[in-house]
């Protein structure tokens, strides 16, 4: 397997990373491999065969990890593993290594001895900034040796298109050894991370180990980042013993409120520190004190002030006299190294003409130059704005050019966008077109960044009006919707709509998917009107007709039209089933899964469940493949089959736990919780729902929280009426009221009125008549908004008979059926 090797690398690379626990019954499968990394699934048999027949892998024939069928599931060997460390070293992977401090290390002993007394709090982090050069980075990595005992180290350097997504796929690699895949996988979700559920997957992968992480130059980082950076280090630090640093030219990143926080600030060495440095690299003789003065002590410019002896400059001009100095050949040569978002092989290098591998060992010696750890070639700041500014437009283009050939050796999703960024800055605007609308999902697969965001702008401004630049404008819009930048989404839409000069179904496309953004924003008149517009063009495709139904059905939905939401849902569903349009029919069936069972269609929905779920999980939509086994969990329940139910909910907690998807984890916990209710299992069922309710308040999910608080509260108030348990009632009731206090804050749904309800049968309990009532009438009157009518049927005749029936047992004066029969009850929460 040699170097330029590219996909059996990469095989075995998601292999390692993704490999689930030995004593999963599952592996990793052909199909899964080529999913994954962009091939056709035959194209992958040949390099599987060579890996298996040359012992880098192991294949056997099992369950592969989404499905039923047994197939060839293939592991990485220790062959494999230690060919895997060798090869990546040629292979673009956006992820560092902690980089090897100077030796011998001079100076800073203040520097260390407070960076030693901050890490003995432990469970803090520390913002380490000052002007480039200044040696921030081997500071730390020199520190970072001393504490690292005990500790698992991770280093992510940020470039200037850096993603949250690149910093969870970095961190999945630093912590795969442990064995636990689930980070890896969460980076496949066709949704972008979220902090605190990446922190707490990072905890479990860690399983009580320390964590000590650096986050280098973030100046670089764009809002987005520093956002999902700020609520990570909160989530993550939240009763742990982990260390991380960030290292800037500017500021501290974020304040910190709840976490132990540090700031150190590095300037030049210490003159002493300086003098050692330069004559342990061959001394500045009677120069030094002047070189010493002009560079403020930065070790990099007395470096190079050493490494230069010929050169007669003050030392902060000095990178650009060396720059300087190089013939243009070498100029042209070294330039990508100054345009690319991390460090290159050398061999990527010397293919350029006249640079070999003697002359970047000259280059690394006059320290134009810097060798990583892995062998690969970088350049440090000053060097390279010295470098970028004597470079002219031409040769930058030519640079992005070459990098973009290099990156489109690989198919990993991070080179093919590092290939669509240079393209786009080489000005090649038809290659970059034509990559980004056959690539799409994958390109903007590693989220959102300001640099992906500004290319999508630029090339929908130099493109001419045509499919091709419609086409990017509503990729573009892609990009912000899944970024929650609803504004920019819409104006984007807006703009394609101006493009698209009027083609009926391209426009009609666009309104469509203003509609959904709309909906979102909460904006439900406009919505409407957009779906008006797009319904008054004309003659739509198959295809679009799915669309249609499916945006009409999401109207309905926001207005409470449950029923006829569940008929356009249905309708869209079918519909994209015949034109075979596998996203639209899968968005149809998640959005019907929510109302359906709402509405007792259970037979109906039981049997689109079944005929589904193959389609979702060949399209590796685990998120939709768990969201509709929950939705069959319920219909289960509803029909009378509860240990399927249960069965069924087990199955998706198992999947959901190995595979990382935490929200629908919350989900399942919530109901296997009311399943435990159901069987008058207290202990079972109290202990479910404080895990989901944790995990639910640690992931920010008030749905599951507020209806879990509701479970908790119907679970007290049950052992209170049945076990005569009455000093179970104030937290009944304490738990009831966060419960509505929670869910009221989100948009009206059945949870809200179960939660009324449960809280009207805990003050019926507490003799508190009034406010029984009160939230009895609202419980009544949410579900009624909803059009939820089997749920207000089952709050009446429940919750109603039990209010009288408590109002009865302590001589109270027999409710009027007015005020209490026209109220509610709680369905599949817990009853």
């Amino acid at each position: 397997m040699g170097a330029q090797t590219y996909l059996p690398v990469e095989i075995l690379d998601y292999i390692e990373t993704h490999a689930p626990p030995e004593e999963a019954p599952y592996g990793v499968s052909q199909r899964e491999l080529a999913k994954a990394l962009g091939y056709h699934p035959c194209s992958m048999s040949r390099p599987l065969a060579t890996l298996t027949t040359d012992g880098l892998l192991d294949s056997r024939r099992g369950l592969v990890r989404d499905g039923q069928r047994r197939q060839l599931t293939y592991r990485i060997t220790e062959t494999g593993w230690a060919r895997l460390r060798k090869e990546t070293k040629q292979v673009p992977l956006l992820s560092g290594e902690i980089p090897p401090p100077p030796h011998p290390f001079l100076g800073r002993r203040d520097e260390l001895d407070q960076l030693a007394t901050f890490s003995r709090e432990g469970g803090s982090v520390t913002f380490i900034d000052g002007p480039p050069g200044m040696g921030k980075t081997a500071l730390v990595s020199r520190h970072l040796r001393r504490i690292k005992r005990g500790r698992v180290p991770f280093w992510f350097i940020i470039r200037p298109a850096s993603s949250p997504r690149q910093f969870v796929y970095a961190l999945s690699h630093a912590l795969s050894f442990l064995g636990a895949p689930q980070l890896a996988y969460y980076t496949q979700l066709p949704r972008a991370p979220v902090a605190r559920e990446v922190a707490d997957l990072t905890a479990r992968a860690l399983d009580g180990r320390s964590l000590a992480a650096v986050v280098d130059d973030v100046q670089q980082a764009g809002p987005d980042m520093r956002t999902f950076l700020s609520e990570f280090v909160r989530a993550v630090l939240r009763g742990a013993d982990h260390e991380i640093f960030f290292i800037s030219q500017e500021g501290p990143l974020f304040q910190t409120d709840s976490v132990p926080s540090h700031r150190l600030t590095v300037g030049g060495l210490d003159r002493a520190a300086a003098h050692e440095l330069t004559d342990r690299q061959g001394g500045l003789a009677d120069r030094f004190e002047s070189v010493y003065q002009t560079s403020l002590g930065s070790p990099l410019l007395l470096k190079l002030a050493v490494l230069n002896p010929g050169v007669e400059t003050d030392a902060t001009n000095l990178p650009s006299v060396v720059v300087g100095r190089l013939v243009p050949d070498e100029l042209e040569g070294i330039l990508p190294i100054a345009l690319a978002n991390e460090p290159l092989p050398i061999s990527f290098l010397t293919e350029f003409p006249h640079m070999t591998a003697g002359r970047l060992t000259e280059l690394s010696r006059t320290g134009l130059l810097h060798r990583t750890l892995q062998g690969r070639v970088e350049m440090l700041q000053v060097v390279r704005d010295a470098l970028l500014r004597r470079a002219h437009p031409p040769d930058e283009r030519r640079a992005h050019l070459r990098l973009a050939n290099f990156y489109g050796r690989s198919h990993r999703p991070e080179a093919l966008r590092e290939r669509f960024l240079h393209l786009v800055a080489a000005e090649d605007w038809k290659s970059a077109a034509q990559i980004l609308t056959q690539q799409e999902r994958v390109i903007l697969r590693l989220g959102y960044s300001e640099t992906l965001r500004s290319s999508l702008r630029h090339l929908a401004s130099v493109l001419p009006r045509s499919h091709g630049k419609v086409r990017v404008l509503m990729i573009e819009a892609t990009l912000l919707r899944a970024h929650s930048d609803y504004g920019d989404a819409l104006q984007s839409l807006r703009r394609a709509i101006a493009e698209a000069a009027g083609e009926p179904r391209t426009t009609a496309e666009c309104h469509l998917l203003s509609v959904e953004i709309l909906l979102r924003l909460q904006q439900v008149e406009t919505a409407q009107k957009e779906f008006e517009i797009a319904s008054g063009i004309g003659p739509v495709s198959r295809r679009l007709s799915a669309f249609f139904q499916l945006s009409q059905g999401r109207l309905e939905e926001s207005t409470g039209g449950h029923t006829r939401a569940q008929a356009h849902y249905q309708e869209a569903f079918e519909l994209a089933r015949k034109t075979r349009n596998i996203d639209l029919e899968l968005e149809s069936i998640a959005a019907w899964s929510r109302v359906v069972e709402l509405q007792s269609g259970h037979d109906v929905a039981l049997k689109l469940i079944a005929e589904a779920l193959p389609e979702a999980r060949r399209a590796g939509r685990m998120d939709i493949v768990l969201n509709l086994l929950l939705a069959r969990a319920r219909a289960y329940a509803k029909t009378g089959r509860e240990e399927l139910a249960e069965v069924e909910m087990k199955t998706v907690r198992t999947e959901a736990e190995s595979l990382g998807y935490l929200n629908q984890l919350t989900y399942t916990l919530s109901g296997l919780a009311s399943m435990a209710i159901e069987g008058k299992r207290w202990a079972e069922g109290i202990a479910y729902a404080k895990q989901a309710s944790a995990m639910a308040e640690r992931l920010g999910n008030d749905l599951v929280l507020g209806h879990t608080l509701a479970l908790l509260c119907s679970m007290a108030c049950r052992q209170a009426n049945w076990n005569g348990e009455l000093s179970l009632i104030p937290e009944a009731v304490a738990n009831g009221e966060r419960s509505v206090e929670v869910l009221s804050r989100i948009p009206t749904s059945d949870s809200l009125a179960l939660a009324h309800s449960y809280l009207a049968e805990a003050y019926a309990l507490h003799r508190d008549r009034k406010r029984a009532i009160d939230h009895y009438q609202a419980a009544l009157q949410t579900a009624e908004k909803l059009e939820l009518m089997p749920l207000a049927d089952e709050i009446r005749k429940e919750v109603g008979s039990f209010i009288q029936s408590q109002a009865s047992a302590t001589a109270e004066a027999s409710t009027p059926t007015a005020e209490v029969g026209s109220t509610t009850q709680p369905s599949s929460g817990g009853r």
